[in-house]
């Protein structure tokens, strides 16, 4: 009977760990309550669409306006009148997608014959286009009156690339990976207090950013590291990359800096190594409402509004949109918010060691 004393004296210790419990109990709630928000809570969000009407008549005027009427959409302002106009948009990333009204629309529904939409979209996302098909077919069912004639084909850069499913989750899946350094930065630190290391290398001169920087640099190698492992092991299981590589990588290292800044908070702020795995009740929602496994497209504002303050969302669109194809420009305002949160976050690491020092 001595394993059930063991287990006893076992099961009290997580008792008297109230931030243990509480993870060990939160995490499965955390966990269904953000996925059941993002994917099916509340009312989603409509997926925005650009419009080129190159027909100009009153059929496609009447059909345009009928899309607009669809809860599912979002038509961007204002209608294009040239393909040229919404392709440079959307190289740059202003519109994510747009549907190509072409000349003739109005002489070939008066006449009942096939019609031929075109629906271009730059995000490797296997789904949104997808899902905007199915609709729009819908509403040119409905306003014709008849079965489709009307076939919308998905265009777009998704002809250079292999495998659509790798090109949307490689991005994804590399951030929430880098994102565990969250957890292994609070560990290392909260087990040196634990330990006492860190009480007795607060009585040396050594100031708060020596600290933070003797804490970080030794993650930068593995940092490199690893995202070299993700990007060759992606391209491996067939990754195309269409942008720039540089510029992929340079995301995946900002978010990893990030991640190790967000550990060192976390490892201040615990008292114990065991009370570290608290972050990931907090790796795990952000990760999913940042759209690490599935799209943000269709998820409430609300949840969206949340992610798009964070720096992973950023990160996650950045690289994605960068692997694909899409120009420096179109990342800039992402990079920022990105380098923006790593200077945040190491400087509010520096000012808790500060205060830690000081009690």
């Amino acid at each position: 009977m001595k394993f059930w004393e063991i287990g006893k004296r076992n099961l009290k210790e997580i008792y008297r760990n109230p931030v243990l419990l509480g993870f060990l109990l939160g995490m499965p709630l955390a966990f269904m309550l953000v996925f059941c928000a993002a994917a099916g809570g509340g009312q989603a969000s409509p997926i925005a669409l650009g419009i080129v009407d190159e027909d100009r008549s009153q059929d496609s005027s009447a059909f345009i306006q009928n899309l607009g009427g669809i809860e599912a959409i979002e038509l961007n302002e204002p209608i294009y009148s040239e393909k040229s106009q919404a392709q440079e948009d959307l190289e740059d990333g202003r519109i994510s997608l747009y549907l190509l009204i072409p000349s003739g629309f109005e002489e070939a529904t008066r006449a009942q014959q096939a019609i031929n939409l075109e629906l271009f979209y730059k995000e490797a996302d296997p789904m949104i286009g997808l899902q905007l098909k199915l609709i729009i077919e819908a509403v040119g069912s409905e306003f014709l009156g008849v079965a489709p004639p009307l076939n919308v084909e998905l265009k777009g850069t998704e002809s250079k690339i292999k495998n659509l499913a790798v090109n949307f989750y490689f991005p994804g899946i590399a951030v929430f990976g880098l994102m565990i350094l969250i957890s292994t930065a609070a560990e290392i630190i909260a087990g040196d207090r634990e330990k006492g290391f860190l009480a007795r290398m607060f009585t040396t001169p050594a100031r708060p950013w020596d600290f933070i920087l003797a804490y970080s640099l030794p993650f930068i190698p593995v940092l490199i590291v690893s995202t070299l492992i993700y990007l060759g092991v992606g391209m491996a299981l067939g990754l195309t990359v269409v942008g720039n590589l540089g510029y992929a990588f340079l995301i995946f290292f900002l978010i990893g800096l990030c991640s190790i800044g967000i550990g060192m908070i976390v490892g201040s702020l615990v008292k114990s190594e065991s009370q570290a795995g608290v972050s990931w009740i907090f790796i795990v929602p952000m990760a999913m409402i940042s759209g690490a496994w599935f799209s943000v497209e269709r998820m409430p504002s609300a949840i969206k509004s949340v992610a798009g303050v964070l720096p992973f969302i950023h990160a996650i669109d950045a690289s994605r949109a960068v692997l694909n194809g899409s120009s420096f420009s179109a990342i800039i305002l992402d990079l920022y918010w990105l380098a923006g949160w790593t200077v945040v976050l190491f400087v509010t690491g520096i000012i808790l060691f500060r205060r830690t020092m000081v009690s």
